[in-house]
C-alpha cells in the first residue's frame, strides 16, 4: 500500500513525525507536506506565486505552498502513482465541528478525496509531545478498523483524538459553535492601524453525536464528512413550493 502523508503544520511539526513510522507498518509512506506551518489555510490554491518542491530526504518533500497544494503536487508531480491511502495530521490542535471549514488539515484529506482517493484528517486535542506520539497508534488501529478504501468516493474521515488516554471511539457527526472572533487592533512604530485576529472566543454547542460530545467524554471522534455541501431538507423544501405553485396555477 502506497501512503502519502501530509499536514498543515510544517513538515517538521512532531505529528507529522510521530505519525510516519507507525504508518511504515503498513505500507510505503511518501511525506508531501508544506515547508513551514500552513495552519488555517482551509482550501486554498497558490496561484499568484511560484511553488518550489524542496527534497528533505528519502521519499520525503517540503513544498512552499498549502496543504491543498501538496496533495496536488504529489499526485501530479512528485508520485509515480496514485497513492491507496492520504493521511493528513496529526494536526497540533482539534479540528471539530465548523472549523473544518478553517482547517488546512481537513482539506487536504478533502482535496484527495476530490481525486478519488481514500483518505483521512487527524487532529489531537493535546499539543504534548508523549500525547502525539501515543496518538499515531491510535491512527494505525482505526485506519484498520475503518478501511478507508471501502469509504464511498468523496467521502473522508475527520479523526480527533482527545488529550486523555485511549478509551475508545464514536462515529459521529459534524458539531457546532456560537461563532464569536475576536479582532485585536494595535499601531506600528509610525502610527499606523494594523490588526490581529485573536483567539477564538467562540462556544461549542452541546449536542448528542457530535465530534465535540464525543471529545468532551474523552472518546476519539470519527466524523465521515463528504464532498456534497448540498442541504438536501431545503432542497426539498423549496421543490415542494413548486409543487404547490404548480397545483395552484403558479400565482404567489
Amino acid at each position: 500500500m502506497l501512503i502519502l502523508l501530509t499536514n498543515d503544520d510544517g513538515i517538521e511539526a512532531l505529528g507529522l513525525r510521530s505519525l510516519r513510522p507507525i504508518l511504515e507498518q503498513l505500507g510505503e509512506v511518501v511525506t508531501v507536506a508544506p515547508s513551514e506551518e500552513r495552519s488555517a489555510t482551509s482550501h486554498s490554491l497558490t496561484i499568484h506565486d511560484p511553488i518550489r518542491i524542496l527534497p528533505q530526504g528519502e521519499r520525503a518533500y517540503a513544498v512552499t505552498g498549502t496543504p491543498v497544494d501538496c496533495v496536488i503536487l504529489a499526485l501530479r508531480k512528485i508520485l509515480d502513482r496514485l497513492p491507496d491511502l492520504v493521511v493528513s495530521g496529526i494536526n497540533h490542535g482539534p479540528n471539530l465541528g465548523d472549523d473544518v471549514m478553517y482547517s488546512g488539515t481537513v482539506a487536504a484529506a478533502r482535496e484527495a478525496a476530490l481525486c478519488g482517493i481514500p483518505a483521512l484528517a487527524v487532529s489531537s486535542l493535546s499539543r504534548r509531545p508523549e500525547v502525539l506520539v501515543s496518538a499515531a497508534d491510535i491512527v494505525k488501529l482505526l485506519i484498520q478498523e475503518f478501511e478507508p478504501q471501502r469509504l464511498p468516493q468523496g467521502t473522508f474521515l475527520n479523526i480527533n483524538l482527545p488529550s486523555s488516554p485511549y478509551q475508545g471511539y464514536r462515529v459521529t457527526r459534524q458539531g457546532s459553535k456560537l461563532v464569536a472572533s475576536e479582532v485585536q487592533e494595535k499601531q506600528d512604530p509610525r502610527g499606523r492601524a494594523y490588526f490581529w485576529i485573536a483567539e477564538d472566543q467562540s462556544e461549542w454547542v452541546v449536542e448528542t453525536d457530535t465530534d465535540y460530545e464525543a471529545i468532551r467524554q474523552g472518546l476519539v471522534s470519527v466524523t465521515p464528512l463528504q464532498r456534497d455541501q448540498t442541504d438536501y431538507r431545503l432542497l426539498e423544501v423549496f421543490a415542494e413550493r413548486s409543487r404547490e405553485k404548480a397545483r395552484s396555477g403558479g400565482e404567489d
